[in-house]
């Protein structure tokens, strides 16, 4: 089963909780020197890895951040950036197009720029323009190097006091991390191990993953794109209670079409009393039309420690569901084509 993973795809899955100490350890020598005073709105620019370490973090933060940020996932960025603007641009290789793109618009806007990346056309914008340029290492799928786009810039967060981030956190993440990397492991756990059983769940099947707490949103989101890339199956998502408008009528079509999907719903101790009731009522709903459906409850203390054991969860049963597919989880063919043929029409 497992000889599919020719290019050893689990070995960047074992070392994702190394992430977390060696961004901590590179933090320390990072100075942030800027004055928030004036900043008035917060712009993350990024595409599909990148990305989900800004929505991570905006989701983990949503009820802290005083500044109002916004998300940007394309080419342009809003009008209303200007010098009151911190733009922070994310690209695990430096050279994303659409990020690039973006982050010359806020030059020219006069934003305050802050770039994260491995190297790049990035780096060499920032050193240029004399902004805080934060260099990670190089070398891993960007999917797979989240630890070191998401833990910087939590802890950039910090520094600018957006945030306060507690020490006792990155060291339970940090230590759970570990702990379900060996749980995971199938050398080890491979009879008693929940990603393998989730992966088993989904096997000839659709999955569709729900959440109802708002610092939760954005992972299935990062489920559903390791899915994507990793087992190179369908995956679709969405949230609650915003579901419970629109998507829970889709459950009254064909019985023959539902049979095909398999519900996932991600679940949090911090889900409110009323996103409880509407949880309970959606598996009823569920029940009645015949889908099956399965919880996955976060572990840990800490929000940080909660929202990243679902996170690695799903990253382990994205590669146990590569294996059942007979796919190579590193390779991503259509994406590297698409680019390929991008690349041939110039800028």
């Amino acid at each position: 089963m497992f000889d599919y993973d020719r290019s050893n795809f689990i070995a960047f899955l074992k070392g994702f909780p190394k992430q977390i100490s060696k961004s901590i350890k590179l933090m320390k020598d990072v100075s942030v020197d800027l004055d928030m005073s004036g900043i008035q709105h917060l712009v993350l620019s990024g595409m599909g890895g990148s990305a989900i370490s800004g929505e991570l973090l905006l989701g983990y933060a949503h009820d802290e951040l005083k500044t109002p940020p916004l998300l940007v996932r394309d080419y342009t960025i809003p009008g209303f950036v200007n010098r009151h603007t911190l733009f922070i641009a994310s690209s695990y290789s430096g050279n994303t197009e659409e990020t690039l793109a973006t982050v010359r618009q806020a030059v020219k806007c006069k934003a305050e720029i802050i770039g994260i990346s491995s190297g790049g056309k990035l780096e060499e914008i920032c050193n240029k323009g004399d902004y805080l340029h934060i260099k990670i290492p190089a070398g891993i799928p960007p999917r797979q190097a989240l630890g070191y786009l998401f833990f910087p810039l939590l802890i950039l967060f910090d520094k600018l006091g957006l945030i306060s981030v507690k020490k006792e956190d990155l060291d339970e993440t940090g230590h759970l991390l570990q702990e379900l990397a060996e749980r995971y492991n199938p050398e080890k756990s491979l009879g008693n191990n929940l990603a393998h059983h989730i992966a088993q769940s989904i096997y000839h099947a659709i999955p569709i993953i729900y959440t109802g707490a708002p610092h939760l949103y954005p992972v299935p989101v990062r489920w559903r794109n390791q899915f994507n890339e990793n087992a190179k199956a369908m995956a679709f998502s969405n949230v609650l209670p915003e579901l419970n408008h629109n998507e829970i009528m889709g459950w009254e079509g064909l019985s023959q079409v539902n049979k095909h999907f398999r519900v996932i719903l991600l679940r949090d101790p911090e889900e409110s009393a009323r996103i409880k009731h509407r949880i309970n009522i959606t598996k009823e709903i569920l029940r009645e039309k015949g889908v099956l459906f399965g919880e996955i409850f976060a572990e840990g203390n800490s929000r940080l420690a909660r929202m990243f054991s679902l996170v690695y969860t799903g990253d382990w049963a994205s590669w146990y569901w590569a294996m059942l597919n007979e796919k190579d989880p590193l390779h991503i063919h259509s994406i590297d084509r698409l680019k390929e043929k991008l690349s041939r029409l110039g800028d």
